[in-house]
């Protein structure tokens, strides 16, 4: 006990000893607080027994704060609650985070208030310079108050059957830690359907058990997961390029729950195959927890090669037939669909020139017969609404119709940008302006490296109201923060632990 009292002294002499004269940087937070304010002498440490004040209606706020502080920072804070100094003004996601030498206090009106206080938290603080292995945590005492700017603050992933579940999980971690609070995650094959299996590949990854857990994981860090599968075009489960079909490539007897041109899409005039859609549907929103949103794809359909589908005149009338019977089913079960907007804009209209329109006269005019209740998921991938795709460094004064149109027939909103950084700060302002639903940012295919890096910080800040990011170029905290969530997953592969797949790649070697 001596010794152990000895080490402790000299340790406490140590810590004092570094921190008389400190310069602490600006914490690097995204997205970036809309107020922040913070002394670069003063250290505040991560100590066990630290007080930390919770102000929150929700009685479970405190428990939650202990828990993650223990998780993240290894120690044991003194956290003690109250339900008084609550910041209405904030709304239900705001909150305030007070550090002071001996105390922090977070304000807030809802839990997920609270949890947006620690993630901020735990980005602001930096590992203490003492010794060679970590001894603790500490930040420069700050005052914090932010509040996001849209109520719906999304990203799109997917999970093609050659991404790992680990690296699926570490992309919706670090939404959550950027404070995003919904993310879909779109089946490309890989959901394990256990009453139509054949929809999946072998040993597909994504079984009913791991979505539960994946979206319990994610609740309890403050996101919503919003499962997809297309119920239209896309039915390959597969990319078009790859030229592969999950289902059809290996199971030749369901071909007529498919289009006989390639299986892209499905069959909607066979009751079979819209009965099976749907009932996929059922089986992957209560794998995911009953959550109140549901992607229904739609996008990018092939006109029919069906002989049966092709007599229905006019075909849309058996795709919005379709559409209604996989709304209703949601609506039922308490989730409203989404779905992407291409398909509901004709194609060769003049008034969407430069916006993605690639729908036929017949299924644009559905639009007016659609519930209200579906969620329109605009998506526009140029620099600014004049259609450039490179960054022409002009003033942007942006007009999207397209996403006028949808709102001003009643549709919640989304706008979905995807990897031009110009166009995700202007789509998000237009949304704030515009009173949108919020934004749904795209990823794809580009999950990995400096473009990954880019669409999710740019992102995270506009959908909180800030188009200028704080952080540019080299020395970004986001190779920090994604290695942090990495920690929490306890990976132990080096493939898996960075965001790209190898230190020499393709886009390393370009730039």
């Amino acid at each position: 006990m001596k010794q152990l009292i000895t080490s402790s002294a000299a340790f406490a002499m140590l810590f004092a000893a570094h921190a008389a004269s400190l310069d602490f940087r600006r914490p690097h937070v995204i997205p970036e607080p809309s107020e922040l304010t913070y002394d670069a002498a003063v250290p505040v440490r991560m100590a066990a027994g630290l007080p930390v004040v919770v102000s929150c209606p929700d009685e479970s706020a405190a428990a939650w704060v202990g828990r993650h502080i223990k998780d993240w920072f290894g120690v044991e804070v003194a956290v003690s609650a109250t339900k008084e100094g609550a910041i209405g003004v904030l709304g239900d996601e705001g909150y305030t985070l007070s550090a002071k030498p001996g105390r922090i206090v977070i304000g807030a009106n809802t839990l997920q208030g609270v949890r947006y206080a620690v993630h901020t938290l735990r980005q602001a603080a930096e590992r203490e310079s003492v010794g060679r292995t970590l001894k603790g945590y500490w930040l420069p005492a700050l005052e914090i108050k932010d509040s996001p700017a849209l109520a719906f603050r999304g990203v799109h992933l997917c999970w093609f059957t050659e991404s790992s579940p680990a690296f699926i999980e570490h992309q919706i971690r670090l939404a959550a830690y950027y404070k995003f609070n919904y993310a879909v995650v779109e089946s490309w094959g890989v959901f394990r359907s256990e009453k139509h299996p054949y929809l999946a590949v072998k040993d597909a990854p994504l079984t009913v058990k791991e979505a539960h857990r994946l979206a319990a994981l994610a609740k309890d860090l403050g996101l919503t997961l919003i499962p997809q599968i297309n119920v239209f075009g896309h039915a390959s489960g597969a990319r078009s390029r790859g030229g592969k079909h999950v289902t059809l490539d290996v199971r030749p007897e369901y071909q007529p729950l498919f289009e006989p041109a390639g299986g892209w899409n499905w069959c909607l005039s066979n009751p079979e195959a819209r009965a099976v859609v749907r009932e996929v549907v059922a089986e992957m929103h209560e794998a995911f927890d009953n959550p109140p949103f549901f992607h229904i794809g739609c996008d990018e359909a092939d006109e029919p090669s069906c002989p049966t589908c092709r007599a229905v005149k006019p075909y849309a009338s058996l795709v919005e037939t379709h559409i209604r019977e996989v709304h209703d089913m949601l609506r039922a079960r308490g989730a409203r669909a989404m779905m992407w907007h291409d398909m509901l804009l004709e194609k060769g209209d003049a008034r969407w020139k430069p916006f993605y329109a690639n729908g036929t006269k017949d299924e644009a005019a559905m639009l007016e017969r659609l519930p209200r209740d579906i969620v329109i998921c605009d998506w526009y991938y140029g620099s600014d609404s004049a259609g450039n795709s490179k960054d022409t460094g002009r003033s942007i004064t942006d007009r999207y119709p397209t996403l006028e149109h949808f709102k001003g027939l009643g549709f919640d909103t989304l706008t979905c940008p995807w990897r031009e950084r110009k166009g995700i700060a202007a789509q998000s302002r237009y949304a704030r302006e515009k009173g949108l639903l919020g934004v749904l940012e795209t990823v794809w295919h580009h999950f990995r490296g400096r473009e990954f890096e880019l669409m999710m910080t740019t992102t995270a800040d506009a959908v909180w109201g800030n188009s200028a990011p704080a952080f540019k170029g080299r020395g970004t905290p986001f190779m920090t923060h994604w290695r942090q969530v990495g920690w929490d997953m306890g990976i132990s592969d080096y493939l898996e632990g960075g965001y790209y797949d190898h230190t020499v790649t393709r886009d390393i070697l370009d730039n």
